[in-house]
């Protein structure tokens, strides 16, 4: 009697096994013929999701079998080439799928290059507009200026009175600060020295005139010398290194940059350091934090095929290395 009981309760538990992995196989079964459809029908898939479906039916039919015990002969022998059957449908999908592998892998190449172009277009179009910014400032206020300014140094030459005339020369010295920084805002926009001399000579000077603006001293080294590079890339370089300095000089409280420009036989290797207060990478890469233009920086670096990796913590300062495909 005992022995009965346990074997009742024996195939209780391997009918409901079935009756579970049956239903199992036959969503799975469901939703890969479902997704056949994001695949662009790759016969591949199609033809695993049919594997799936069939040992669906095989355990449907062992549920047959363990059920109609009248049937179990026939049903097994169908099951066993139905079993066959299954493993050569899989086995075909999983050889073939190297094809669905390609087919995703070129669609996110194109996807990437895709990114790649907008974000080109961006830059370019960004530069572009600097440049028409910067001669619109230098050709049309800037004459006007120095019109002004011939008027003032006539006008002081001509008054008499003294107290008039001190009026006239603070004007004048006024429309001399006003062209000054004209030029400067129009040679920060599109620096002429970055186009006409080339990458090297535009960080120099523009290091020169921080550390000439600011208390900090700024070290720059190169083994580039005169040699020019890619229009594009020595753009991005530029823009990155102001906006690094940019940052150092208004977040990191720093007294001391260095940087290093190299190129390394088909590479070029940016170093950036400073000795300021550093911050928190995870929050400022992560996006908790904005306004330090770190995914702009990095946007930038890999429209031309550029790594950038940032390392910092708090009262050791920030590093960033940069490398770059030639």
């Amino acid at each position: 009697m005992l022995t009965f009981v346990v074997n009742v309760y024996k195939n209780m538990y391997t009918l409901i096994a079935l009756i579970i992995s049956i239903i199992l196989q036959f969503i799975a079964a469901v939703i890969a013929l479902r997704l056949t459809k994001k695949t662009k029908y790759r016969l591949s898939w199609i033809l695993i999701s049919v594997g799936f479906l069939f040992m669906a039916i095989r355990r449907f039919l062992e549920l047959l079998s363990f059920t109609r015990e009248e049937y179990s002969a026939k049903l097994n022998d169908f099951n066993a080439w139905l079993t066959v059957l299954t493993s050569l449908v899989i086995t075909a999908g999983v050889i073939l799928i190297s094809e669905l592998f390609n087919y995703l892998g070129r669609v996110e190449r194109i996807r990437k290059e895709a990114q790649k172009r907008v974000l080109d277009a961006i830059i370019k179009t960004e530069e572009n507009e600097r440049k028409r910014f910067a001669k619109d400032l230098h050709d049309g206020l800037g004459p006007i200026l120095s019109s002004v300014k011939m008027s003032i140094s006539h006008l002081a030459k001509l008054e008499k009175d003294n107290q008039n005339k001190e009026i006239i020369l603070n004007t004048d010295m006024a429309i001399n600060e006003a062209i000054k920084s004209l030029k400067e805002i129009s040679n920060n926009l599109s620096p002429h020295i970055l186009s006409n001399f080339g990458l090297v000579s535009a960080v120099r000077n523009f290091t020169k005139k921080l550390e000439e603006a600011q208390s900090v001293r700024i070290s720059f080294k190169t083994n580039l010398e005169n040699e020019r590079l890619d229009e594009n890339i020595e753009v991005v370089i530029y823009r990155v290194i102001c906006e690094l300095l940019n940052n150092t000089l208004q977040h990191a409280g720093a007294k001391n940059i260095t940087i290093v420009l190299n190129k390394e036989q088909k590479q070029l290797m940016l170093a950036y350091r400073d000795d300021g207060k550093g911050f928190d990478v995870e929050k400022i890469l992560g996006g908790e934090r904005s306004g330090m233009g770190f995914s702009n920086m990095i946007s930038r670096i890999h429209t031309i095929k550029g790594s950038f990796d940032v390392q910092s913590e708090k009262n050791k300062g920030t590093e960033v290395m940069i490398r770059i495909k030639l």
